[in-house]
């Protein structure tokens, strides 16, 4: 699944419904910064709800990041 999302600051019902899923004190996901890979096993993320407000070409290349990451974790055995 995919979430898509416009806004100016972090909604905390996605941290709040989302047990497991580490946050900053900004409300923004935490994730690695090279897979894009959050606390939450399975679960990816990138953009403005990590960096907070930025360019979309940042967006863009954790979007990359992220597939690639998405697809090592879907075809290596034993990761999910």
């Amino acid at each position: 699944m995919a979430v898509i999302a416009i806004g100016t600051s972090a909604n905390p019902i996605v941290q709040s419904t989302t047990p497991g899923l580490n946050t900053n004190k900004r409300n923004y996901i935490e994730a690695d910064a090279m897979t894009q890979r959050t606390s939450r096993k399975g679960v990816f993320a990138g953009g403005d709800i990590v960096t907070g407000a930025a360019t979309v070409i940042l967006a863009m290349g954790a979007g990359r990041r992220a597939a690639k990451s998405i697809h090592e974790y879907l075809t290596t055995p034993g990761t999910w």
